[in-house]
């Protein structure tokens, strides 16, 4: 997923990118990066360093539900809209040990004017460690040339 913010409608891509990935303290201090965007799709990346780790030395899981928060989040405002989270659930398969680099796809798979629904999952070079699903209320829409707004 290649983000070259080639939108319809005539956008100027540094427009897109003020919109869409807004400053982030949360994902700066945990040093989550987005590595990927287009239009209803998102991909965050972290690697995992000590102070993401629970007592057992494996990632927190509060850290995979904000990698998931990020990626859903982000697809959500590519869409167009300015959402909050209303929903977020978090199915942990495989533990992450420091070292390791986690990348998180998100999708839209829902489009609605009032509520749309994501899912993401998190792999390991490709190997699943973490699914995710959220729920986004809009809060308003910002665009209204986006594809599918």
């Amino acid at each position: 997923m290649e983000g070259d913010f080639s939108w319809p409608g005539g956008v100027a891509p540094d427009k897109w990118r003020s919109f869409v990935l807004p400053e982030n303290p949360l994902a700066k201090f945990l040093g989550i990066k987005i590595t990927g965007i287009e239009p209803g799709r998102s991909v965050v990346e972290l690697k995992v360093l000590p102070r993401h780790l629970n007592p057992w030395q494996t990632l927190h899981g509060g850290v995979y539900a904000a990698l998931a928060d990020l990626a859903m989040g982000t697809a959500v405002r590519t869409t167009g809209k300015k959402a909050v989270t209303l929903n977020l659930q978090v199915g942990y398969l495989r533990p992450v040990k420091a070292g390791q680099v986690v990348t998180c796809r998100g999708m839209v798979i829902h489009n609605g004017d009032a509520v749309v629904v994501t899912e993401a999952r998190m792999a390991v070079a490709e190997r699943p460690v973490a699914t995710a699903g959220g729920i986004f209320y809009v809060q308003e829409r910002f665009m209204a040339c986006v594809p599918g707004a």
